[in-house]
């Protein structure tokens, strides 16, 4: 941990320390036109700013570091962003969806609206204020990011990276965040996928109030779909696990997972059930204090949209309580 190696390609390959079940997460820097170029920071916690204290020796990037480019604005990839850049003194750049996610994981209630507050809490049966105030009492996410950098360009869809030596190609997803970046340079065989194609485990996909993705697991479905069109000899460089080949029979295990967890929704709610019963179903009730509750409801609530979006199961609001029945 804090270490770095050869990936392929001229990739340089660094595993940062992240609390919890995650334990690292893998960032990068590779060949740019100028110097090196990072692609995520890792979180902003003492072990992380003790690691780049010799990372940035030990790689060189005190002297070669040009720019940072962020996949999207979850603390593990945009944590240190604001502290490198200033360190650094290079430009941060990152999608336009993914900046405005890290400007509202920032504001009081996730930037949402009284009025968003509301409809949240009419239409899914959750008050997302408590929830996100029960999980921000077991630690604050703000003193996971070191501040907001300055905004530089913002990454788009189909753009070329001109920072990069080589002609890494940018795709923007949906679904997991908003705004998420993946970079893919064909001729080197190399897919950097932050957290949107994992090896071992699967991505968070949440519905909350404010998201610029109304329909999080349909935008993350529509988003395997495109990635498992990759070539087979790809290599897939993932936040957190090992690189891997096959993207497509990776996409197949994701895919598989979504369907199994909306089969058991639907067999679940043959009898109308509320959202918190929904979530004990599926979630079970160890472990689901904090921001594991408030991550156990919003993935709940994805799958709960994704079915009702389809006709697959029908809202029920009765006494002011909503309950779910399959259709």
């Amino acid at each position: 941990m804090g270490g770095a190696a050869d990936a392929a390609g001229g990739v340089r390959w660094m595993r940062l320390p992240v609390p919890g079940t995650l334990e690292h997460i893998n960032i990068w820097h590779a060949p740019g036109r100028v110097g090196r170029v990072l692609i995520d920071t890792g979180m902003n916690q003492p072990q992380t700013r003790a690691a780049w204290d010799a990372l940035g020796v030990a790689e060189g990037l005190d002297a070669l570091l040009s720019a940072i480019l962020v996949t999207h604005h979850h603390p593990d990839h945009f944590g240190m962003a604001g502290h490198l850049a200033g360190r650094f003194g290079v430009p941060v750049r990152m999608s336009a969806p993914a900046r405005a996610a890290a400007q509202r994981s920032l504001a009081p209630l996730n930037g949402a609206s009284a009025a968003g507050l509301a409809d949240y809490r009419d239409t899914w049966g959750v008050d997302f204020e408590t929830l996100l105030g029960s999980a921000r009492a077991t630690g604050t996410l703000e003193k996971l990011l070191s501040g907001m950098p300055e905004a530089g360009a913002a990454i788009t869809a189909g753009e070329t990276i001109a920072e990069l030596r080589d002609p890494w190609q940018a795709s923007v997803h949906f679904g997991h965040a908003d705004g998420h970046v993946c970079l893919h340079w064909p001729e080197g065989a190399l897919f950097i996928g932050g957290d949107q194609l994992l090896p071992a485990i699967s991505s968070n996909v949440s519905l909350y109030p404010g998201l610029a993705s109304s329909d999080p697991l349909g935008d993350f479905l529509a988003s395997l779909a495109r990635l498992e069109q990759l070539p087979p000899d790809t290599i897939v460089l993932p936040a957190h696990g090992q690189p891997f080949r096959g993207a497509a029979a990776r996409v197949a295990q994701l895919r598989a997972g979504h369907a199994q967890r909306l089969a058991k929704l639907s067999d679940f709610t043959a009898t109308p059930r509320t959202t918190p019963e929904v979530v004990t179903a599926l979630f079970g009730s160890r472990n689901l204090e904090g921001w594991n509750r408030l991550l156990a409801f919003g993935e709940t609530l994805a799958h709960i949209r994704y079915l009702y979006g389809r006709g697959g199961v029908t809202r029920l609001a009765e006494g002011g309580e909503v309950r779910w029945q399959r259709s």
